[in-house]
Order: structure tokens, then sequence, then C-alpha cells
């Protein structure tokens, strides 16, 4: 079996809650040795917050953990500073996530960790972006994407998103950042530092919107329900349909296919709603399912919408197995404190 990309590579885990832990979970299901540095006491509080599951810890801890290790670093003593500076002087990468300064003010600031440790790679998961008024304010993933813009997409009211994608988005380009770090260093042999904010995470995933921001007509527009041919329908057994013939050829199959072939003219019109209401009438007169098999056969892109239960169950990182098995341990608080400063010689 093949090694890993990241096998060898050591990484120190200060952060909590979602968005550095799942940045270290993919890179850990890439092939590296994670270590969460945790502070005394609650540690990461992720793993005490309800609702609990057959370990006793967070099911979503539990998920963004396993296969770490856990030791216990007390920043706010000197020997706790010491450890963890000799921790980062033989590590790869350190990833934190406190708000800004707070490593400075406890002196161990990034920048002496890589004067230490010129090969050290550091990531600093911050909320909002750093020429921002709120640089230093505290946040969570709805307060991120509202000052990116992303819940004000549509002329409906804003609600609150089905996903955290800024924490989900943090952690990916902090993985990506991270790796494309180890990149470059294993050119020039020097680390460097990987800033990432969640409000700037979020608001790179607006691309797409951007573009368009200015225009009368949107081609996002049509991906939110805008065009009769891209969107979800309720069907008799109250199952939804998701409809998504987006290009012509595609609604003009569907049209043939449900015996509505006048409705093939109709698929540049400007105001989709009273086709869309034609489109919700014929839908609900059968199942979901029975929809699905006469569209499929017709090569129509369709989908039942599945809940979580009945889909399938999905790797962290679709393009590679992994060295962190779904079932390994998430590490308890400290875990292995005793361990790693053993065989790191830390004494």
């Amino acid at each position: 079996m093949s090694l890993l990309p990241l096998t060898g590579i050591t990484v120190l885990d200060l952060s909590r809650l979602i968005p550095g832990p799942y940045a270290t979970l993919l890179l850990a299901h890439l092939g590296a040795q994670v270590i969460k540095v945790e502070p005394p006491g609650m540690g990461d509080y992720l793993r005490l917050l309800p609702p609990y599951g057959p370990d006793g810890m967070n099911p979503i801890f539990t998920t963004l953990n396993r296969g770490k290790r856990s030791i216990v670093v007390d920043l706010n003593d000197v020997e706790g500073r010491r450890i963890l500076r000799e921790l980062a002087k033989r590590a790869d990468v350190l990833v934190e996530s406190f708000r800004p300064g707070v490593l400075d003010r406890f002196g161990v600031g990034l920048e002496s960790l890589r004067c230490d440790n010129p090969r050290l790679i550091t990531c600093s998961l911050a909320g909002y972006a750093a020429n921002s008024p709120l640089a230093s304010a505290p946040g969570h993933d709805l307060t991120y994407q509202a000052v990116a813009g992303a819940l004000c997409l549509t002329d409906a009211p804003p609600t609150p998103p089905a996903l955290p994608l800024a924490d989900l988005a943090g952690g990916l380009f902090a993985a990506l950042g991270i790796v494309a770090a180890l990149a470059a260093r294993s050119a020039s042999g020097e680390g460097r530092h990987v800033p990432v904010t969640l409000e700037e995470s979020i608001g790179a995933l607006l691309i797409l919107e951007r573009a368009e921001k200015d225009m009368p007509l949107r081609f996002g527009d049509m991906l939110r329900g805008g065009r009769a041919g891209y969107r979800l329908y309720q069907c008799s057994d109250g199952r939804y349909l998701a409809l998504a013939a987006l290009e012509e050829k595609f609604w003009n199959a569907f049209c043939d296919a449900v015996e509505r072939s006048d409705w093939r003219a109709r698929f540049a019109e400007i105001n989709q709603g009273p086709l869309t209401e034609e489109v919700v009438t014929l839908l609900a007169e059968r199942p979901a399912h029975e929809w699905e098999a006469l569209l499929r056969a017709a090569d129509v892109p369709c989908a039942v919408a599945l809940t979580l239960a009945e889909a399938q169950t999905y790797a962290p990182l679709p393009f590679a197995a992994g060295s962190a098995p779904s079932d390994a341990p998430a590490p308890r608080h400290g875990e292995h404190t005793a361990a790693v400063l053993h065989e790191w010689e830390i004494t």
C-alpha cells in the first residue's frame, strides 16, 4: 500500500469547535499525525456540549477528532509555555483559532515559534478579516455569513443557514493553505504563515454571486428556483423531486416525457412563474419515485430529495480513503499527555 501524502507530518492543533478541527481532520485523512493541544479544565468544550453519543462526548466532536491524540498544556503557566515551544520546535504545522494577539500575550506568538523552528508552518483561523472593524470581535458561523452577504442573496427575508458553511469553508481553505505551504517548503526549506478568516472563507464562496452582482438577469437566480426546469417540486406522496432540466435539451426531454410538448416553446420565457405553477400541478399528481423513474429513463437530470438517513455516508475526503478509520475513537481530554511528552523526550 502506498504512503499517504502527509505521512510523517506532525500537526499541533490548538483550535476548538469546528473550523480548526475540521481542517486538521482533513490533514489526518491525508496521513498527518494530529496532536490536539488543549488547556486544562474543559479543553475543547465542544466535547462536552449535548447531545452525547455512546462515548459520552458530543458526536460532532467525536467525528471531527477521530484518530487524533490529546495533550493538556497550560499556557497560563511558564512550564506550559515551555512545553508548547518544545513541541513547536519539532512539529511541521501548528493550527490555532485564538482571537488576534492572544498567543502573543501568552509569550508564544507565532512569529517567535517560527524563529525557533524556521520550517514550522503556522495557520491562524480567525473570525473576521484583519482589516475589518470586527477583527477582534466574537462571532460564530451565523455572524460570518451575515457580514459576508451570504444570507441576503434573494429578496426573501434571510433565514438561518442549513449548513455552517463559513466554519466548513474556513476549515477547507485552512487545509488547502497548509498543504500548499508544505509543498512550498519542500522546495525552499522554509515554513510560512497561513492566515484564514471565516468571514473571508464564506465570502470567497460568493465568487459567482459577485460576478453577477449588478446584472438585471442573473444565472444565479436560475439556480435558486428562478426557472421552472430547475427547482424542487412536491409530489403526491409528500416527497420532493429535484428537477434539474437547466439546459434546453434536458427541458425538451422533460416536456416530452411528461407529455407536455407544448411547454418546449416556453423554455426562454422571462417570467417563469405561470409555467412553474403548471409544473407544480402536474408533478403533484404522482409519487416522487414514479416521476424519478420516468424522467431518468428519458435522460432528464432529477432525483428524489433524500433524508440523511436514506442517503449514503460519504468520506471526509472524497478523493482519499485516509488514515483515520471511521470507527477510530476521539481522544479523551489529555489522554495522551504523558505518552507524547515521553515520545518527544520533553521533560
